[in-house]
């Protein structure tokens, strides 16, 4: 017994030196302090601090499906007119049916990171959005076929803000009218904005100024050459001039805010050996109002816009400096895609620019008939006057254009379930009338005259449902 309890207590001696030499080498039971993340509340909600450091980031991002759907392509509506005299229709503006795109789908995701740390000279903001989408059918092209299902990244916005200056890209100072609609309208609006140096001074009293030297190439339509009017091949755009020069001013309160923007640059066409060489001065003034409706049902807003533009019908009329992925299937394959200025000569063969006038009324009414709830309504109007050049040239002809008005008229309802979460579905009725020079045909003779100009018209519905998420 004896024996047995001495070898048990050296057993145990033993495996208590063994177990303490290994509990040396053990980590600590005492865990290291942990840094925990911090909420930052002084930019808003969602906003928290990156550990160990003074800045505040907030992490964001959206998913998007878009389903839609387009009518058949329409022909001609009504009886072409030459001078009062019932004329023979020859051919159709709109894409043949059969061969179109009458379907569309878009999966779409974006992520936003906002950055904000405080100086003595203000804060420090730096936001990034960067979006990727697949999409087919419709929402792609017109046709005929199908379009590519691809997924390249596009930078909607990358920017730093600091005592009052925008340094990168970010929002088009001349935009107003908010994308509430998941289609388009006539009114000036980039979705991914456009590169800029800008100050904006606030002047207190919710009012505001802001001057923007732009990347006009962001945003401009741009200009096209007139065929067969002797302009040289090879003439274009020369990136060598004056950039775009942007101006606003904003004063928000408690009943809405109102906005007066206007936007100037330089259209320039110059081809290598020089022998076409001039350049025209482009502009474009709009005003906006924003009228906050709380006596209605909370979140009721109205919006209204105007502008006028002398050779930058991207801030009036033009869809596809909108929204790409919306633009000519609107009207059946119409000539939406205008330019802003027609590159031409004069009688004597003297290099000259041609601009297309153009402007634009739009509305957008929000309602919420419950919390959950909101219905949208829109109308937009608009007028395109062609030039000397391009009315002469007939259709097919590169730079034909004729005086245009282009109409939209939508609806569009969705459910909220949760905050930042809805489903939503809408119809939009687009419209465009056009003056079109046409050439007298040996067969079926449409016009009386080697060629005359008839009052054409398109119109098309288009439906589309949306789900969508933002975090």
């Amino acid at each position: 017994m004896t024996l047995t309890k001495s070898i048990l207590l050296g057993s145990a001696a033993a495996l208590a030196a063994v177990t303490g030499s290994h509990a040396a080498d053990l980590p600590s039971r005492k865990a290291a302090p942990v840094a925990y993340v911090k909420i930052c509340d002084a930019y808003g909600a969602g906003f928290f601090y990156i550990p160990g450091t003074d800045t505040c980031v907030k992490i964001g991002g959206r998913v998007r499906a878009d389903y839609s759907f387009s009518a058949a392509q329409s022909s001609f509506t009504g009886t072409p007119t030459i001078d009062g005299v019932t004329g023979v229709r020859t051919n159709t503006i709109g894409v043949n049916s059969n061969a179109a795109n009458l379907y569309g789908w878009e999966a779409r995701g974006r992520v936003d990171l906002d950055a904000r740390t405080p100086t003595a000279w203000g804060t420090v903001q730096t936001v990034l959005a960067l979006r990727l989408a697949r999409t087919t059918g419709v929402l792609n092209a017109e046709g005929p076929g199908l379009s590519a299902s691809s997924a390249s990244p596009t930078l909607e916005a990358a920017y730093i803000r600091f005592a009052g200056f925008t340094f990168g890209a970010a929002r088009d100072n001349f935009a107003f009218m908010p994308s509430t609609f998941y289609g388009a309208g006539h009114w000036g609006s980039f979705a991914n904005g456009a590169k800029q140096l800008a100050y904006t001074a606030v002047l207190g009293g919710g009012l505001s100024v802001t001057v923007a030297v732009q990347d006009l190439t962001d945003t401009t339509a741009g200009g096209v050459v007139a065929a067969g009017f002797g302009v040289p091949a090879g003439t274009t755009f020369a990136y060598n001039n004056l950039p775009q020069l942007n101006g606003r001013i904003d004063l928000s309160q408690g009943w809405g805010t109102v906005s007066v923007m206007g936007a100037v640059a330089k259209a320039v066409g110059v081809n290598p050996t020089a022998t076409y060489d001039t350049d025209k001065t482009v502009w474009a003034v709009g005003a906006g109002l924003k009228v906050n409706l709380p006596m209605l049902a909370a979140g009721d807003v109205l919006w209204l816009n105007a502008a006028y533009a002398d050779g930058m019908t991207e801030y009036t009329t033009n869809w596809t400096s909108f929204k790409s992925s919306d633009t000519r299937r609107n009207v059946g394959g119409f000539v939406t895609n205008h330019p802003s200025y027609i590159y031409t000569t004069d009688i004597l063969g003297n290099a000259k620019i041609e601009t297309l006038k153009s402007w634009n009324l739009a509305a957008v009414f929000t309602h919420y008939w419950t919390p959950s709830i909101r219905h949208s309504f829109l109308a937009t109007y608009g007028q395109i006057d062609g030039t000397t050049s391009s009315r002469a040239l007939t259709r097919g002809s590169v730079g034909a254009f004729g005086d245009a008005t282009v109409w939209n008229v939508g609806t569009q309802l969705a459910w909220l379930p949760v905050r930042n979460f809805e489903i939503g579905v809408e119809v939009l009725y687009a419209r465009v009338e056009q003056d079109i020079r046409r050439a007298n045909l040996a067969v079926g003779a449409f016009c009386a005259t080697a060629t005359c100009v008839t009052r054409e018209k398109e119109g098309n519905w288009t439906g589309r449902m949306r789900v969508e998420r933002t975090f």
